[in-house]
């Protein structure tokens, strides 16, 4: 390891405790999504990067969900990196639920509690760090590094790296690295696609105890769902090299995700969400709606899932379906450079050989890589994401944080 990379490592080590105490300000901040306020938390981090003189600024279309773009240039001619976190956080949902308030950020025995602890603010705190580090040695690397810290991610909406990603073409870069949670053991170089469906059931409707008038939306609802499962059965290509890389690596994949993850990473999966039907108990529906979140794996064509789809709906003609949101499936060259630097730093720092893998959910770093850009995602692992007592411990974070550092120092020093 060179002078430089060793001096960094230090750094940081001597920074843990000042980078826990900004995370959990960060985490104490609320920015759950919907509604989707993130003034405050960029607010801090703006405070953060001017009291170190690192040239930033605000790109807001939306001045509720601001985004904060940071930069600064090496001494020589080379590539540039970027680095990319977001701030809003899944809702709390009932705070009683919780055994620890969602929003104090509670440390306890080497972990922080809290909504956003490994999605992804201790990520974005990871990334703002290594970006201030690298800045005091910039006169010995190439090229340029920038840090794009967005909202709106948790609803894929508009207002988030969707804006700069259109608007700015200046933060796409060469590379994208991102923390995004997945575990010290797995880094992404890829993730599934997404079909979010709205669908509709209507009947005529009748008294409860006339069902031989009408049939009932809710039931016919459950007949389509049972049927959506099929769906499951449409998978990646079983002899690409994506299946074969990510079969080698099933065990990395059930570590990261849990275990059965490594069954359907390279299977397309169906999840119901709200469903509101029926009136009165004595009443037979006479609509129910719901929505299905589908998870498509890559090298699957969404006319695949659309022609089954219809396929399926045809039986139902009571039922009729709306695309809410879809994007594709996406991969980076799981032989870049990047991958390498990860893997040999995060060795370098914890003696953990992170495995390349694919996503089974989506963050931003798809934006990128439908750009053309290679993006990467190496973050903490996602306990309590999406759920309660949402947790990061700390002992991932600083090793998160460090080897984004080193990595980022490896690609840009050359």
């Amino acid at each position: 390891m060179t002078d430089i990379k060793s001096q960094l490592l230090l750094r940081l080590s001597e920074r843990e405790s000042e980078m826990v105490d900004f995370l959990r300000r960060l985490i104490r901040i609320p920015t759950p999504n919907p509604p989707g306020d993130t003034k405050a938390a960029v607010a801090l981090i703006e405070q953060f990067l001017s009291d170190r003189g690192i040239a930033h600024e605000i790109v807001a279309p939306n001045s509720k969900v601001p985004n904060l773009i940071a930069q600064f240039a090496g001494d020589r001619d080379g590539a540039r990196l970027v680095m990319n976190g977001h701030v809003d956080v899944f809702p709390a949902g009932d705070p009683a639920k919780w055994t620890r308030d969602p929003w104090q950020a509670t440390e306890e025995n080497g972990y922080i509690y809290g909504r956003g602890a490994c999605d992804m603010k201790s990520g974005t705190t990871a990334l703002l760090f290594a970006l201030a580090e690298l800045f005091a040695f910039r006169h010995h690397l190439r090229g340029s590094l920038a840090l794009t810290i967005v909202s709106d991610e948790e609803t894929f909406g508009p207002w988030g790296a969707r804006y700069p990603v259109e608007h700015r073409k200046d933060v796409l870069g060469d590379c994208l690295l991102s923390a995004e949670p997945t575990s010290p053991y797995a880094l992404r170089f890829g993730e599934k696609g997404r079909l979010w469906l709205q669908l509709h059931v209507r009947t005529p409707g009748a008294h409860g105890a006339y069902v031989h008038l009408s049939r009932n939306a809710v039931v016919v609802a459950a007949e389509v769902i049972a049927s959506l499962r099929s769906l499951q059965e449409i998978r990646s290509p079983l002899n690409s090299p994506l299946t074969i890389t990510l079969q080698k690596h099933a065990a990395a994949i059930d570590k990261a995700y849990g275990v059965g993850a490594s069954k359907i990473i390279s299977s397309t999966t169906v999840d119901i969400g709200p469903i509101r039907g029926g009136v009165k108990i004595n009443m037979i529906p006479s609509e129910c709606e719901f929505a299905v979140d589908i998870r498509v794996p890559p090298g699957v064509p969404y006319v695949a899932i659309t022609d089954r789809l219809r396929s399926i709906m045809a039986k139902f003609p009571e039922a009729e379906f709306s695309v809410l949101d879809q994007d594709e499936a996406s991969t980076s060259p799981p032989d870049h450079p990047m991958i390498d630097a990860l893997i040999k730093n995060s060795k370098q720092v914890s003696n953990i050989e992170p495995k390349p893998i694919i996503a089974l959910g989506g963050c931003d770093a798809r934006l990128w890589r439908y750009a053309g850009i290679p993006a990467f995602v190496y973050g903490p692992s996602p306990t309590g994401m999406g759920t309660v007592d949402e947790v990061v411990r700390i002992d991932e974070f600083m090793h998160i944080a460090k080897t984004h550092t080193l990595a980022a120092f490896d690609y840009l020093s050359g």
